[in-house]
């Protein structure tokens, strides 16, 4: 695994399932040095265009060091699996 992994974790106050999503990646971050989460609120005008920017349309989505996504939440064991690969 590379230093610095970066999650970006785009949520909605509004999201039903944004909070299960985000529980899963602090949980993450806690066992894996080296992983950094950001939520990003896209009710907020920034985030929002940073959601764009790599094509999310919905919430709650993961994206993994800039190129990864993951749209809905992920299972904890797929998402540890695939950090553990980088």
């Amino acid at each position: 695994m590379e230093e610095g992994i970066l999650i970006e974790l785009f949520t909605s106050p509004t999201c039903p399932y944004c909070p299960r999503a985000k529980e899963i990646a602090e949980r993450i971050v806690r066992r894996m040095p080296g992983v950094i989460l950001i939520e990003r609120d896209v009710s907020e005008p920034e985030n929002a265009a940073i959601a764009r920017s790599y094509g999310i349309q919905g919430v709650p989505a993961m994206v993994i060091n800039r190129r990864y996504r993951i749209l809905g939440v992920p299972r904890e064991e797929q998402l540890m699996h695939y950090l553990s690969s980088l």
